[in-house]
């Protein structure tokens, strides 16, 4: 029996502990959810808010661009999404807290140069909590492409 209150000690603690995740796990949610939006309607403002000065993004092409450049892009509207939806996203939070990898997948689609396209594709963003809010400090986006059928063996 002695050892009763141990466990009751260990399963109160790791309780709150789990809490404490899911509270910030909420948070990096949420703070993801306001890049989404912010992304699609094309908010610079939100973005700045939420994008550190240290971004780093690498785009499904393979290009990289920082936060002055990412913003740039979307300003001058070379590039609009017309719809950006996540519909996976799995979060793991890192440094007691402090710092979350997000992994998931999305969908948009895109008003390219000539014409609009849906994209598919996967993500990682790295959140850094600062003192007055989460802050997004990199993506990288992998475009998933269909495959295409295999061609029919040619008659003679």
């Amino acid at each position: 029996m002695r050892f009763l209150p141990v466990l009751f000690c260990f399963a109160a603690f790791h309780c709150a502990a789990a809490s404490v995740q899911t509270g910030e796990q909420a948070a990096v949610r949420a703070a993801e959810q306001q890049r989404a939006e912010a992304v699609a309607s094309r908010d610079i403002a939100t973005l700045r808010k939420l994008i550190s000065g240290d971004y780093y993004h690498v785009e499904t092409g393979g290009r990289a661009r920082t936060k002055t450049e990412f913003l740039q892009l979307l300003t001058r509207g070379e590039f609009e999404f017309r719809s950006y939806e996540v519909d996976d996203m799995e979060i793991k939070m890192l440094d007691n807290g402090r710092a979350a990898v997000v992994t998931g997948r999305f969908r948009a689609e895109a008003q390219g140069a000539n014409r609009p396209r849906e994209v598919r594709g996967r993500y990682v963003r790295m959140w850094v909590l600062g003192p007055d809010r989460w802050r997004n400090t990199m993506q990288q986006s992998t475009e998933i492409r269909h495959v295409a059928a295999p061609r029919e063996a040619r008659q003679p």
